[in-house]
């Protein structure tokens, strides 16, 4: 079994083992440190991977001791000189010659394992990292490995791995362990310190590749050196001097940033710059190997859909990994989401049962001075678990959206945004949510990925021009940051593959224009807006698609269309029944430019279109036309079918907002300020998405067991309820030992759950037991009333 030098100060810090140290020392029979470190490692055993005595690590371990005070050690017999000089060349290493600038020209490119013994290869390395790498000046530490980058036109670089950071804040939240998993497991970490390609060369991808053949060849070099194989690589990126490429195009996740302190900065002055963290796992499963358990760090593992989504485990299993600073929040979190599941449409009072102690500690929470409470951190939790529920699903679809969220009536309330005016000229004031609601292509909602509340800004009289702006600087570029964050996750979840669909809205060209190198893994589906101009075509985006000749009839299903009363600039929306639609479907393979002056020098865009139309719609409903494009090849009639077909996946996100507005009542919050409001509505977010997952797999999964959702008290009313309607053929009558059962659940649950007023607990109760027969009349009218 291996020792860290951790271990080893455990070990002789205990009082026996310091004890008998302290009386070998007096005794006088050990001269020298290194003989008495070499008995220590021999009387406990102190070896390491290759069953070598860690006599350097326990002479480390004595001296640590000895300046705690505990004893002290034999003076030193040899004076050595304390600087570092590493072993070098007498010259520079010569400049390699006529290095091409494709990789595939280069000539015997390989990777050459530096072997200690090796005196010449040695130098060679120690010379470029000392003349050519900025880290020059520090020395590497603990095991190590050494490659040079070997071809026929010379030395073109130098790689080196060394012990892993003692600690890192980022590193140690990323994979979850805690202190005691940490020393006993930070040896499977190694750092990859330096990586160098020469200034000279100039080869296109060059790094990347010499970075993935380190990968391929690093874990046998070194099992084949230490005995034992490391199970995740971590660096260092100066983000001031690099971007990182290389690393992304490998795969290596970046999961923060250093605090600019170096490895021995125990005074915390934090000289050096601060870097990006970047890890590579080297096994698929590090945290179970380091015993973290699921719900700790940012552990990902597919999860099925119906997982976890009972009553009393819900909300830990969405929220338990939430970090807000105090694990007391996490917990007031928790409570807070199960107490508004029971009535999500009522006030938190009201969903307390009247606790008056729940309530005060609901609002200390929306309340919170703390920067760590926000609406970021509470989806958080929500946020992995819709991943791993990605995870499970080979294909996902991404929707965006942004809806209105009205707080006229809240004059109180400080931060609220302008939305615009009514037909008066009254002012309406509130905030914009813009959403990416994930969902499965059947259309189940997976999870809310993200969810940013925002304040609009009031344009002037001119209105606010966007000519000579960035897309970074619009509110437009909402939609490039939800696709971003599409193609972030799929870096997690290599075995998904996803799709992000937006409405008219996400008609953008910049947005075609950012999702094209990713196109592959993160494709894109966005129903157009602009009648574009077309590369080498006289006619514009719509009418060669109504021109086209590849045309097909597909049956959709259009959902009940609500009636919308008229507001601003748009229309009233008659109410519309369901109903199936034949729509004739064209397709077209289009390029695409940019008409904006400072784009035009974009490189044209290859999407394919898709027109949707339907030609004869019902009486009194309006004809549903549709343009569609997207990055997904359609070269078929089948793929034009299916691009239609997912798009009608949209209509969840509208559905989803209306749980949340009507279903929930976010707009009826009181609030003082936007601030505290948010925090709210990112818990009625998630709210939500239960409400609308549990109407959904009820109408679509008839058959799933009814213990996915309910407790099994609450299972065997629902079965003595189904076998008294089962034995009259119709709804039961509500009878007195149903009434009775809801009185005494409802009156005593309450009871139990409130605190009486000082004297009067008996007319407490009495009142609670009164409200529980009322709320037993009321579900009781409830039933009555036909399906």
């Amino acid at each position: 079994m291996r020792k860290t030098s951790t271990s080893i100060k455990q070990l002789l810090s205990q009082p026996a083992q310091l004890a008998a140290l302290k009386r070998q020392l007096r005794s006088g029979e050990t001269r020298s440190r290194t003989a008495l470190a070499t008995s220590l490692c021999k009387q406990y055993g102190l070896q390491d991977s290759r069953g070598q005595p860690q006599v350097s690590s326990c002479v480390k371990t004595l001296r640590d001791l000895e300046s705690r005070g505990h004893f002290r050690l034999p003076a030193k017999q040899l004076d050595i000189v304390s600087h570092w000089r590493p072993r070098r060349l007498c010259e520079p290493v010569v400049e390699p010659e006529d290095v091409p600038e494709s990789l595939a020209d280069i000539r015997d490119l390989r990777l050459v394992l530096v072997d200690p013994a090796d005196d010449t290869a040695m130098r060679t390395w120690n010379e470029l990292i000392a003349r050519e790498h900025p880290q020059a000046n520090t020395r590497l530490v603990g095991r190590q490995l050494k490659y040079l980058v070997a071809s026929s036109h010379g030395w073109l670089g130098a790689v080196g791995f060394s012990a892993s950071a003692l600690r890192l804040e980022a590193r140690e939240q990323w994979i979850g362990w805690s202190a005691e998993q940490r020393r006993e497991h930070q040896d499977r970490v190694v750092n990859l310190s330096r990586f160098l390609i020469r200034p000279t060369v100039r080869c296109a991808n060059l790094a990347s590749h010499v970075l993935g053949a380190c990968l391929r060849r690093f874990v046998k070099d070194f099992e084949a050196r230490y005995r034992y194989r490391p199970w995740l690589l971590e660096t260092f990126v100066d983000r001031d001097e690099h971007k990182g490429t290389c690393f992304q195009a490998a795969n290596w996740e970046c999961i923060g940033e250093t605090k600019g302190r170096g490895r021995n900065d125990s005074s915390g002055c934090r000289a050096r710059s601060v870097k990006s963290i970047y890890v590579y796992p080297l096994v698929a499963d590090l945290r179970r190997r380091m015993g973290v358990r699921p719900e700790h760090g940012r552990y990902l593992r597919p999860l099925a859909l119906e997982e976890g989504l009972a009553s009393t485990q819900w909300a830990k299993q969405e929220f338990a990994a939430v970090e807000l600073g105090d694990k007391r929040l996490r917990e007031r979190l928790i409570k807070i989401v199960e107490d508004r599941s029971k009535r999500p449409d009522a006030s938190y009072l009201e969903a307390a049962d009247g606790n008056r102690h729940a309530a005060k500690a609901y609002y200390y929470f929306v309340d919170s001075p703390r920067d760590t409470v926000s609406p970021e951190a509470i989806l958080e939790g929500h946020r992995q678990r819709t991943i791993e529920r990605m995870m499970a699903h080979d294909t996902v679809l991404v929707v965006q959206d942004t809806t209105e969220l009205n707080f006229t009536t809240r004059h109180h309330t400080e931060g609220l945004g302008f939305l615009g005016r009514n037909q008066t000229g009254a002012e309406s004031l509130g905030l914009h949510l813009h959403s990416s609601l994930a969902l499965t292509t059947d259309g189940l909602p997976l999870g809310v990925l993200r969810s940013k509340c925002y304040a609009p800004e009031r344009k002037g009289k001119a209105g606010k021009k966007s000519i000579g702006r960035s897309i970074e600087e619009k509110k437009s570029f909402r939609w490039l940051e939800g696709h971003r964050d599409c193609v972030e996750i799929a870096k997690k979840t290599p075995k998904t593959r996803y799709l992000t669909v937006t409405d008219r809205e996400g008609d953008i060209f910049e947005l075609f224009a950012d999702a094209e190198p990713t196109r592959k893994r993160v494709g894109l589906l966005v129903r157009a807006k602009n009648n574009r101009r077309l590369e080498g075509s006289d006619r514009k985006l719509f009418e060669e698609l109504k021109a086209s000749k590849n045309v097909a009839r597909v049956e959709v299903v259009i959902p009940r269309q609500r009636w919308k009363q008229a507001k601003r600039s748009k229309p009233e929306q008659k109410g519309m029944p369901g109903r199936p639609a034949v729509l004739t479907v064209r397709h077209q393979k289009v390029s695409i430019r940019s008409t904006r002056s400072d784009l035009r020098s974009t490189e044209p865009i290859t999407l394919w279109a898709v027109h949707a139309r339907e030609e004869s719609p019902p009486s009194g409903a309006k004809a549903i036309e549709w343009f569609l494009l997207t990055t997904e090849k359609v070269e078929t009639t089948d793929d034009a079918a299916r691009m239609v077909d997912l798009y009608t996946r949209r209509w969840r996100i509208e559905e989803w907002h209306r749980v949340l507005k009507q279903g929930c009542k976010v707009q009826e919050h009181q609030n003082e300020t936007a601030e505290r409001l948010k925090r709210v509505i990112a818990i009625d977010a998630v709210l939500a998405w239960r409400i609308q997952l549990m109407t959904l797999l009820g109408r679509e999964v008839p058959d799933l067991p009814c213990e996915v959702f309910f407790d099994e008290w609450e299972v065997r009313a629902l079965e003595a309820l189904e076998k008294e309607k089962g034995g009259r053929g119709k709804k039961p009558p509500f009878t007195l030992a149903v009434a009775i059962t809801l009185v005494a659940m409802k009156g005593g649950y309450l009871a139990r759950r409130s605190d009486p007023p000082p004297g009067s607990k008996c007319l407490w109760r009495g009142l609670l037991y009164l409200c529980g027969v009322v709320e037993g009349f009321r579900l009781a009218m409830t039933l009555r009333k036909p399906p």
